[in-house]
């Protein structure tokens, strides 16, 4: 006898589970055959997509086991800039070129026990599916296909609603067999651990959304308690402003500079921001997340631009524009971090920006603040209600396909290429047009020979003008 499960949702997680209850197999292994999608893509099953003959159980416990991690978890390992989990491992590798063996064996076991714990083909025990990898950034989820690449994003509210369908279902089927009631069978177990899956995220909650170790939680509160971190536990899913600005900083900043940091994110008001709210609904119902990072940053500084009556020709001033919108923008003074800016938007702080002053690598200059403004922008009016709902941190841990994209839409709204490509078509000194366009503008000649270099008017230039520009770039 054959029972058809149709589980999760078609446009999210699915699984079509037709299960055999033959008395030759152990039913508490659920076995039967099934397909696991993302969107109607498969992810788990046969060659040609078909249904794959199999014990669910494996799924079942894979799930209990690393329901904290897949739901919490939001950094890579050794904060490794990677576009998205699936070059992970590839970015490691060019981290441990110089690295002695020993430490690359034990960030290599680390690295392989994070993927692991992310990837559905490890759940399936004795059987080989590609990897497919799962990835929670803010409000969405990521799901990487490891071999093409493609990626499917999916609300966070989706995936739950869809992996504790197919979860309970699962569990359903154990309980109903003799299989359950052998406490110690597999089945048994992995219902027991499937059964106890909020109380691992209220336990796991603070390190992982925080990603940081007990010991270091209890330098900032000796307690940890909820309380300091303006946590609330009943909600384990939904980080506060304070967790997210300790796991976006954390190596970048020593730990006291981290204390400093959130006590001044701790004193920052809730704004209203009326105008900001409505552009930010209305690019999010135009902007599509297709295509390369910077074209996507390209496409939204050139709407931002129309939508605030700037044409190419008209230099910005991000500080007045987020003034006009209502996000309040503060200086601070951190000397030895290593991060820019840190920018707020939660449900207790901000919209705000703070752009750290010091002395060596963070925006004093008017051009570098201009810059990081309207990096900030991009993602005010991209991320916040996505993949970064609470903070971002400017040469922190932002996920660096988010980095990529502010940063080609800070450069386009700043100066745009159509204007860069005009003035180096007319030009009669490269280095000249260049110190023009920075002064009239208000950015770095850094910035303007990057635009340069993605302009149409780059290939006018003669070769020794293009080695020049590139070496120039590089400094």
């Amino acid at each position: 006898m054959v029972k058809r499960l149709r589980l999760g949702s078609e446009a999210g997680l699915r699984l079509n589970l037709d299960v055999c209850s033959s008395k030759r197999r152990d039913p508490g292994l659920i076995w039967g055959k099934g397909v696991l999608s993302v969107n109607g893509l498969p992810i788990i099953s046969a060659e040609d997509n078909k249904s794959v003959e199999w014990t669910w159980v494996d799924l079942l416990e894979w799930l209990a086991c690393h329901w904290s991690s897949l739901l919490l978890e939001q950094s890579f390992p050794f904060h490794v800039p990677s576009l998205h989990i699936g070059y992970v491992l590839s970015d490691l590798e060019k981290r441990w070129d110089n690295m002695s063996e020993d430490r690359v064996e034990e960030e290599e076991e680390e690295a392989l026990r994070f993927l692991s714990r992310h990837d559905f083909a490890t759940a399936f025990k004795g059987i080989y599916f590609p990897s497919t990898y799962f990835m929670r950034h803010g409000k969405i989820v990521e799901i990487v296909n490891s071999e093409t690449h493609c990626i499917e994003r999916l609300s966070l509210q989706q995936v739950v609603s869809d992996l504790e369908e197919i979860g309970d279902a699962l569990a359903g089927q154990i309980r109903f067999s003799t299989d359950f009631i052998c406490e110690n069978s597999r089945g048994a177990l992995a219902v027991k651990h499937w059964d106890a899956r909020e109380e691992s995220l209220k336990k796991y909650a603070l390190t992982k959304l925080t990603g940081m170790s007990v010991s270091s939680l209890e330098m900032f509160s000796a307690a940890n308690d909820n309380v300091f971190w303006e946590f609330d536990s009943s909600e384990p899913l939904i980080e506060t402003e304070l967790m997210a600005a300790a796991r976006m900083t954390a190596g970048a900043i020593s730990l006291p500079e981290q204390q400093e940091l959130l006590e001044r994110v701790r004193r920052i008001n809730k704004y209203s921001t009326p105008v900001l709210d409505e552009l930010t609904d209305s690019i999010g119902e135009e902007f599509e997340e297709t295509g390369k990072p910077h074209d996507q940053g390209y496409w939204a500084a050139n709407w931002l631009r129309r939508r605030i009556d700037k044409d190419t020709r008209s230099a910005i001033k991000p500080l007045e524009i987020l003034k006009q919108w209502g996000v309040a923008v503060e200086e601070m003074s951190l000397p030895d971090a290593k991060f820019d800016a840190l920018a707020c938007w939660g449900s207790r702080h901000g919209p705000a920006i703070l752009i750290n002053q010091s002395s060596e690598n963070v925006p004093a200059h008017v051009h570098r603040a201009n810059s990081t403004l309207a990096h900030e922008i991009c993602h005010l009016l991209l991320d916040r209600n996505t993949a970064l709902p609470v903070v971002e941190v400017l040469n922190g841990n932002t996920p660096e396909r988010l980095e990529k994209r502010a940063r080609a839409f800070a450069a386009e709204l700043m100066l745009p290429r159509e204007v860069v490509a005009v003035e180096v078509r007319m030009t009669t000194s490269l280095e000249k047009a260049i110190a023009k366009l920075s002064q009239e503008y208000e950015v770095s000649e850094s910035l303007v020979c990057w635009q340069v270099i993605n302009s149409t008017g780059y290939d006018s230039l003669s070769e020794p003008e293009q080695r020049w520009l590139q070496a120039r770039n590089k400094q």
